[in-house]
C-alpha cells in the first residue's frame, strides 16, 4: 500500500457515530474503499483532511464521500423487501 496515504493513520479521536476512539485509518477506509462521509467534519481540527482526501481521491470519488447517505431506517426497508420479494419468487 502507498504509504503516503497511511501517512495520517497514526491520528486518533473519538468517532461521533461509533461512539469511541479510531484511527485516521478507519475513518479512511472504513470497510469499503471511500472514506467516512463524516471525514472532513470529525478531522478539519486535526489536519487539513480535506488538501489529504483531495490529493488521493478523485473528484469524483470526492463527490461521492461528501453525497448525504441513505438512512438506515430506509435502508433496512429496502433490505426486508428485496428478501421478500425473493422469498415469495422460490418455488
Amino acid at each position: 500500500m502507498d504509504q503516503e496515504i497511511t501517512s495520517q493513520d497514526y491520528r486518533r479521536r473519538r468517532c461521533p457515530m461509533l461512539g469511541h476512539d479510531v484511527g485516521f485509518g478507519y475513518c479512511r477506509a472504513p470497510g469499503r474503499p471511500l472514506p467516512c462521509g463524516k471525514v472532513f467534519d470529525c478531522w478539519f481540527e486535526t489536519f487539513d483532511v480535506q488538501a489529504f482526501i483531495r490529493k488521493h481521491f478523485s473528484e469524483h470519488e470526492v463527490q461521492e464521500i461528501l453525497a448525504p447517505r441513505q438512512e438506515k431506517l430506509t435502508s433496512l426497508v429496502e433490505l426486508i423487501e428485496k428478501a421478500r420479494k425473493a422469498n415469495e419468487s422460490k418455488p
